[in-house]
């Protein structure tokens, strides 16, 4: 009995080793914000601010484009008239002038009208950037509203497949999880985002005609990468999605000493629960080195837009 029972000793120590082994220094943080549902306080409160984005931008978007529309049609109909008659009304004015000052006077008034016209055609235009613009930042919202509730649903259906599992063994899932499935893809992620950014700078820094600023657009990096990035005004989003698992790191585009900008993040969520600040310390967002953008002239200073950045000269 003595035997068994020592057995019986050895096997809970030898299972109780094994089942957290992977308890280290940075999932035993997971310990706290697995228990305490105030951690997930920045990813709702994230969710919230965008809802609320989307809702001021859609009726906002409604108007512009009715008005768009009406000056349009317009534009459409004045073309319309200049292309089949302009030039047919101009000959027969031409024609029907007996005098040079009747010729010169109605050359004028064409003149005169078709400049008019191409200035509505050019606040038209204005107006359809103006758009287009809107257009995509409500777009941007919903996309990055889907990725917070997803990483949010995560957290939800991880608690929910293991029910009534002690809270040291939850921290130690995550933490197989994250060293087997996410770390080590993420970093090498963000590393290859860095060179491709170093090789290849000059295609996705759009410099303005005069060289004074610079427009990265997210769509480029986006498609040059295995993550997904989210340009906001407020808050740069990366993501790293695999078949359940589902990470966010928020940051903010930051100067560095005036040589660079960086991307430096201040927090990550895993599944829905807050990552430790030792894992965070891991991940190196991408820099942009102002000394390899083209025509670079002066000091610079980079500015966070939804969809894009944007980095000018201070001259």
């Amino acid at each position: 009995m003595r035997k068994w029972g020592l057995f019986t000793v050895l096997f809970a120590l030898l299972t109780a080793a094994s089942a957290y082994a992977h308890l280290t220094g940075a999932f035993a943080d997971f310990l706290v914000t697995i228990q305490d549902t105030e951690t997930t306080s920045k990813l709702t409160e994230e969710m919230r601010n965008t809802r609320q984005e989307i809702e001021a931008l859609k009726p906002k978007l409604e108007a512009m484009e009715l008005e768009y529309g009406k000056r349009q049609q317009n534009a459409v109909k004045k073309l319309k008239f200049y292309s089949e008659f302009g030039l047919d009304t101009w000959m027969t004015l031409m024609l029907q002038s007996e005098q040079l000052v009747d010729m010169m006077g109605s050359q004028w008034l064409l003149e005169r009208n078709l400049d008019r016209y191409m200035q509505e055609l050019d606040a038209l235009y204005q107006e359809y950037t103006q758009l287009r613009l809107t257009k995509g930042a409500l777009e941007g919202h919903g996309r990055l509203l889907a990725m917070i509730e997803d990483n949010l649903s995560a957290r939800t259906k991880f608690l929910s497949q293991n029910p009534n599992v002690e809270i040291d063994q939850l921290a130690n899932f995550l933490d197989i999880d994250w060293s087997s499935e996410v770390e080590v893809k993420l970093i090498a992620g963000l590393k290859q985002d860095q060179e491709t950014i170093d090789k290849e700078l000059t295609q996705w820094a759009v410099a303005s005609p005069d060289g004074s600023s610079y427009k990265l657009d997210e769509a480029w990096l986006n498609g040059k990468s295995g993550l997904e990035y989210f340009f906001r005004s407020d808050h740069l989003y990366v993501l790293f999605k695999k078949t359940d698992l589902h990470v966010i790191l928020i940051g903010r585009i930051t100067q560095g000493n005036g040589e660079y900008a960086g991307l430096e993040f201040e927090a990550g969520f895993f599944n829905g629960f807050l990552m430790p600040d030792t894992l965070m310390k891991e991940l190196q967002g991408f820099r942009i080195p102002y000394g390899k953008l083209p025509g670079r002239s002066g000091s610079l200073n980079v500015q966070q837009t939804a969809g894009a950045l944007l980095i000018k000269s201070n001259d």
